[in-house]
């Protein structure tokens, strides 16, 4: 009898490790099919887009440089010291036709996988799964205002998309170390070499990782008393590569040619109220993931698995995403490219509670099915848009406005949108536009104007002397955008002629430009579409109000 019960009791062992194996085998094999699925996806999209703008002056070689390492040194000396990251856009610029579509999908996955990391912690071996993969994925897809400037655009990847990657993997040792203080890594002192690239990325993210890294460490200190070779040398390496970049000559040079100090909002009154207003909308785009996060922490109080281990790192992801966006307080600019990060971990504070929530319920997994339904009904979308580009990019060469005008741009498409293909730093812009197809826009209460609009900009004739202000309808796939056509469908009545500039401001994107002496000017609005959607203008003169009219046009452009 004892006998049997040993056999009965070995069988069912047996069994047991049988079907953990098999689970364990079938977790990884879903780990795979995603990854080579979003592999595919990012494949087929970076094949498709198309060469636009700075990627022709940055593949070709400057007059006087003997190479590509003379270039980049002179560069870092008389324009920026992102040396790294535009190092690395060079790269994929100046190498073989395939080099975008291979490597930088592969980089996005280990994005995808490295953000996933940082969700999930210490036990990543037991916990990692293939949903992990596609909701971290889906996220980034949604969530980075500038996605296709970042990881299609060759210009862009390697200098915000690599930068981001390079960062993000960086902190993955340091979130396993935060949960696990004998944590130890092979290697040592050569991590210097990964800080070294995370640090002298970009700006943004340089700061970012070289302050959480500093963080953990200080905290594992402060517990343990001790800190392993890796992860000093991982800081010493962030922290000389983000020095590097910060000290660079050409970024003097390069402030000068945008404008100067008077640009920086902690150097400039006006440049600090344009950076509060940017800092407001950028708020309230960052607020559903947010919201999604405190609902997400509601259900882990309920279930008594809110702990510190849950908690905290949500919060850091958090403050980490206000500390991205409060940097541009310093910066000459805000490009919605490099706010990815801010977004990233904006991304990453829900991500990593939905993580330790961990869903297995009826209704979750239908969540999840919606979920994948809607970000595959995003891609096939978008897929259409890259395809409808493509009798228009075979026309390129005619060097005409229409041949740069495509049927559909947005974050994703970004020609035209996110990137301008036309200048207007000058007035040379006149010449190109076909002023016979301008149509007529009627203006309350004032001289008619001329309006065409295309690549995203809103060409005006017969205006006034001064500064235009323009108030437009956009078709962006943003909160501030939603909330403007609310309250257009909530407040809006046909027979306001003049509004106020907040109650303009409230419900359409407000854009300006400097009228030309010849009565003509050009105004980038990113997603609009027609004549039709412009809504008020004003014009700004000397000693006269500031008084937004009705705009309209009695036929439609398009």
């Amino acid at each position: 009898m004892g006998q049997d019960f040993y056999e009965m009791q070995h069988r069912e062992l047996n069994s047991a490790a049988q079907a953990a194996q098999k689970s364990t085998h079938l977790r990884r094999n879903r780990l795979i099919f995603t990854g080579l699925l979003i592999i595919t996806i990012m494949s087929w999209f970076c094949a498709m887009t198309p060469w636009v703008s700075d990627d022709h002056a940055f593949s070709s070689i400057y007059p006087g440089c003997t190479g590509l390492w003379d270039m980049q040194v002179l560069e870092y000396h008389e324009w920026s010291g992102k040396f790294i990251g535009h190092f690395m856009s060079r790269m994929l610029l100046r190498g073989p036709v395939w080099l975008h579509p291979l490597l930088t999908p592969a980089m996005f996955l280990l994005l995808v996988v490295s953000g996933s990391l940082l969700a999930v912690g210490a036990q990543w071996r037991e916990r990692l799964s293939a949903w992990h993969l596609a909701v971290m994925a889906g996220l980034v897809w949604i969530a980075l205002p500038a996605f296709g400037t970042v990881f299609f655009w060759r210009t862009g990847t390697g200098d915000y998309g690599y930068s981001l990657v390079w960062g993000v993997l960086f902190l993955v040792p340091y979130r396993i170390w935060a949960d696990k203080a004998d944590f130890r890594m092979p290697g040592g002192l050569l991590y210097a070499l990964v800080g070294v690239l995370a640090g002298w990325s970009n700006e943004n993210v340089g700061m970012l990782v070289l302050l959480a890294a500093l963080g953990v460490t200080l905290f594992r200190w402060r517990t343990s008393r001790s800190v392993p070779a890796w992860a000093l040398s991982g800081i010493a390496g962030a922290a000389f590569g983000w020095g590097m970049m910060m000290a660079a000559p050409g970024n003097a040079v390069r402030l000068a040619a945008v404008g100067g100090a008077e640009k920086i909002p902690l150097l400039s009154m006006p440049a600090f109220l344009r950076f509060l207003e940017f800092w407001g909308t950028q708020q309230l785009e960052m607020l559903p993931y947010f919201l999604a996060a405190l609902a997400l922490a509601w259900l882990l109080r309920r279930r008594g698995l809110l702990k510190p281990a849950a908690w905290i790192p949500p919060v850091i992801f958090f403050l980490m995403a206000q500390a991205s966006l409060a940097a541009f307080i310093a910066s000459p600019s805000t490009p919605y490219r490099a706010m990815s990060a801010t977004f990233f971990f904006t991304a990453l504070c829900p991500f990593s509670l939905l993580a330790v929530l961990n869903p297995s319920s009826i209704k979750a997994k239908a969540l999840f099915v919606i979920f994948c339904a809607l970000l595959l009904s995003s891609v096939l979308i978008e897929a259409r848009v890259f395809l409808m580009a493509q009798p228009v990019i075979a026309t390129h060469n005619n060097s005409t406005l229409r041949s740069l005008d495509y049927p559909e741009t947005d974050k994703y498409f970004f020609p035209g949108y996110d990137i301008r293909e036309i200048s207007l730093f000058s007035t040379d812009w006149r010449g190109f536009v076909p002023w016979n197809e301008a149509h007529t826009l009627r203006v309350f209460e004032a001289p008619d104007a001329r309006a065409l609009v295309a690549c995203n900009i809103a060409f005006f004739d017969n205006l006034p002397q001064g500064k235009i202000h323009v108030s437009a309808r956009v078709r962006t796939s943003t909160t501030a955008s939603l909330l403007q056509q609310a309250a257009r469908a909530l407040f809006e009545s046909p027979d306001e002629g003049i509004v106020s500039a907040r109650t303009a401001a409230l419900r359409y994107f407000p854009a300006a430009a400097t009228v030309t002496d010849d009565g003509k000017a050009a105004v980038f609005i990113p997603g609009i579409k027609s004549v039709d959607d412009i809504a008020y203008i004003a014009v700004e003169q000397p000693g006269a109000p500031l008084v937004w009219r009705r705009a309209s046009a009695p036929h439609s452009q398009n």
